[in-house]
């Protein structure tokens, strides 16, 4: 079997859905997939030994829904060409080479899976209005999301279509292998996000702070932010207004082995995005042990238990209570870690991987269904 994904971006621009789709390729290829990587991303033609297809078609800036002819065209081609036998687009609301594979997969009565990675909101409007096109709800494209967050809300904009959960994976063993360190009197807060306001690292910062003065030196507290982004400044001149500005450290954009040594250095992981989709950073510290603070609103709460994994805030004030507790309740902080050390921690690559393979078959059986369906 031949797959296609299709994404806007990938590897070597960094970022979430970069790596996801490297490691899906990966996980794919090793289960005895042809999976490759088609994006109009410049970059190399292979990527730690996945085939990449860089289409000649460069998106104009600002480029929104609307889709390019001339990009589905040069998708088309290449489906033809190297003869794919199903096509998986990886989508946000703005992603037109992703829009656009989906469409040349579905003219060509390819198995086509479409999977949306981020938030919709009322630009997702568009979505509806584009049945007529892509036949969401007819079964021309099996839809899926990243989270039952995100499920729902497509399932909203898109009248009469049914949305799949198809969450993004990680290598729970890679994690798992996390070795800790603790330091008494000390309780050490992680995160890792891009420094850009749509993450709200201000927020956190504001949170951390409202926590320190509330212990008062006892534990001592210190926040470290790995990544990097345009806000790096700011967060430095608003944690030293706040009095925090020698307890917070910006180490930038880290790899994984380094995520992993810092996790073992770590108390408790705190995600302050309310428009995370999925939250593969606070997976990634569930499965290396770390007791996570999240967001109510975000699809971390697919694989955050309340008090069990962690805590879901609901807003600021309740994330700066989670942040105050897990440093001033060892008890709870402990029994959590417990909890997170000891649990096979969800979505391995094992099974996401096996998810991938059953939605592509679905996908297949839809397009039989519309094909017998059409000859009666």
């Amino acid at each position: 079997m031949r797959v296609a994904l299709v994404s806007d971006w990938f590897l070597p621009r960094q970022g979430g859905i970069e790596l996801h789709l490297r490691d899906l390729a990966l996980a794919l290829r090793a289960r005895g997939v042809d999976a490759r990587l088609v994006t109009p991303t410049r970059g190399s033609d292979v990527v730690d030994g996945v085939p990449v297809h860089r289409l000649p078609v460069a998106l104009a800036p600002g480029f929104g829904f609307a889709i390019s002819p001339r990009l589905v065209s040069a998708i088309g081609d290449l489906l033809d060409r190297e003869r794919f036998d199903v096509v998986h687009a990886h989508a946000s609301v703005i992603s037109p080479a992703a829009y656009a594979g989906a469409l040349a997969g579905a003219r060509r009565a390819l198995p086509t899976v479409l999977t949306f990675h981020s938030m919709l909101h009322r630009s997702a409007f568009v979505l509806g209005t584009s049945e007529s096109l892509f036949g969401w709800a007819g079964g021309r494209v099996l839809l899926t999301a990243v989270s039952s967050v995100v499920a729902a809300q497509a399932a909203q904009w898109i009248p009469g279509a049914s949305v799949g959960v198809l969450p993004n994976g990680v290598d729970a063993g890679f994690w798992r292998a996390t070795r800790h360190e603790a330091r008494a009197g000390v309780v050490h807060f992680a995160s890792a996000m891009r420094l850009s306001r749509k993450k709200r690292p201000a927020a956190l910062v504001r949170a951390f702070a409202h926590a320190v003065r509330f212990t008062s030196g006892v534990p001592e507290l210190h926040l470290t932010i790995a990544g990097d982004g345009p806000d790096r400044g700011e967060l430095l001149r608003l944690a030293n207004e706040l009095g925090v500005g020698a307890q917070l450290s910006l180490p930038g954009q880290l790899t994984r082995d380094a995520l992993r040594d810092l996790y073992g250095r770590a108390d408790a992981f705190v995600l302050p995005s309310e428009r995370e989709s999925f939250g593969i950073a606070a997976l990634e510290a569930r499965a290396a042990g770390l007791p996570v603070i999240a967001m109510l609103a975000s699809g971390a709460r697919d694989f955050i238990a309340q008090g069990v994994n962690g805590v879901l805030a609901a807003n600021d004030g309740e994330m700066t209570r989670a942040m105050t507790r897990v440093a001033l309740d060892a008890p709870f902080r402990n029994f959590v870690v417990a909890r997170n050390r000891s649990d096979s921690p969800p979505y391995d690559w094992t099974e996401v991987a096996a998810q991938h393979l059953a939605f592509y078959e679905a996908a297949a059986a839809l397009r039989s269904g519309l094909e017998n369906a059409s000859q009666r």
